[in-house]
């Protein structure tokens, strides 16, 4: 029998939409009012028509514009699996029934490699469930089917070590299906399936320096993302609360939203973190916007969610003629300018889209606005 050792945290959250007059109240000691307008270079990554594609954006005196450089990203189609942290692009795709490879793409100095992973199982059958990396090692979950029953699967994550000539991996054995990584603290966090037993979702936590599984736990159900999150600990988010489990200590802290005041970033495709922990992304707004999609920030330490509500600070002619808004699909933040960045689909056309830098609560405003080609996915600065 497991013990479970918790600790609670039930704080009020605040649902701030963009440009009402409590954002002012509420927010305005918390976020910078002036633009620094700071000269930058974006490299947009799009979907266009299922290739993965590269766009290079100039700001120059607070202008956006295309660049005319040509970008060193190659168009691939779209991976099964990526992981993106520090500038650095992590892909998988698959090659076939039992074979695969890892393109790792460094936005800083626009180099890449790429490797091939699981040439050596032969003919088998593979499913590729997530993937991470830390430094040179490229951490690979899967499950590998040894016959038509599921029961029979394997489970085991691979590290792959790319800091060789010819790279050396090490197959880690677990016990249940993975489904999710996250790396914290010189650990590599595994979110699994305990489909035997309890039904419940698990966490297993793996060693990097060994390569062994060194903690085991479950986390009840109805888990739906875990992701690495401030002050290097893991987040596992739910429907109506999330926990932080201590990466060094694995303490469990649980912060409940309230009926209504979920921040609802379970389901956003990218996770953008600032240098003071707050989390920018893409969220389902119920009640509190027309659009399917809209912008958000969360902030872990004041358990606060700001909406960015595109009706609230775009006028109706604005979203209907010029930009043609359907919904957002990517949020990121550039610091050194204090500016949302905010990637959309368009109404016109499967793979049209753009780009608008906004300036941020207490008066969210756009600053400028760029249609592309394909829809947002992913963005970089320099």
């Amino acid at each position: 029998m497991k013990t479970y050792n918790l600790i609670y945290a039930c704080m009020a959250m605040l649902i701030v939409i963009g440009c009402s007059k409590t954002d002012s109240d509420s927010l305005g000691e918390k976020e910078k009012e002036e633009e620094k307008n700071i000269q930058s270079d974006y490299t947009l990554l799009v979907n266009n028509n299922g290739m993965l594609e590269a766009t290079l954006l100039n700001l120059e005196d607070n202008g956006l514009a295309l660049s005319g450089k040509e970008s060193k990203f190659s168009s691939v189609s779209q991976p099964t699996l990526s992981y993106e942290n520090d500038q650095v692009l992590t892909m998988y795709h698959k090659k076939s029934d039992c074979s695969g490879e890892i393109t790792v793409y460094d936005f800083k100095d626009d180099t890449s490699e790429a490797y091939e992973v699981f040439t050596d199982l032969g003919a088998c059958s593979l499913t590729a469930k997530a993937v991470s990396r830390k430094g040179n090692t490229i951490y690979i979950a899967y499950e590998l089917h040894v016959s038509p029953s599921a029961e029979d699967d394997e489970f085991y994550v691979r590290a792959l070590d790319v800091s060789v000539a010819t790279p050396t991996y090490v197959d880690i054995t677990l016990d249940k299906r993975p489904l999710q990584l996250a790396f914290a603290h010189n650990r590599l966090f595994v979110l699994t399936l305990d489909e035997e037993v309890t039904d419940e979702y698990a966490i297993s936590v793996v060693d990097s320096s060994s390569n062994t599984e060194i903690y085991d736990t479950l986390v009840g159900f109805d888990v739906r993302r875990m992701f690495t999150g401030p002050d290097d600990n893991i987040i596992i988010g739910y429907d109506d609360l999330h926990s932080t489990i201590n990466s060094t200590t694995f303490e469990i802290k649980y912060t409940n939203y309230g009926s209504g005041k979920e921040p609802n970033f379970t389901g956003s495709s990218y996770l953008h973190f600032d240098s003071s922990g707050k989390m920018y992304y893409e969220m389902t707004p119920t009640d509190y916007s027309e659009f399917p999609v809209i912008p958000a920030v969360y902030d872990f330490e004041e358990n606060l969610t700001v909406m960015y509500a595109f009706e609230n600070f775009i006028t109706e002619t604005q979203l209907k003629f010029e930009y043609e808004i359907e919904k957002t699909t990517m949020v990121s933040y550039d610091e050194e300018n204090n500016v949302l960045l905010i990637g959309y689909k368009k109404k016109t056309g499967d793979d049209k889209g753009g780009l608008l830098r906004l300036n941020p609560a207490p008066k969210p405003q756009v600053l400028n606005n760029i249609d592309v080609d394909g829809i947002p996915t992913t963005i970089f600065i320099k």
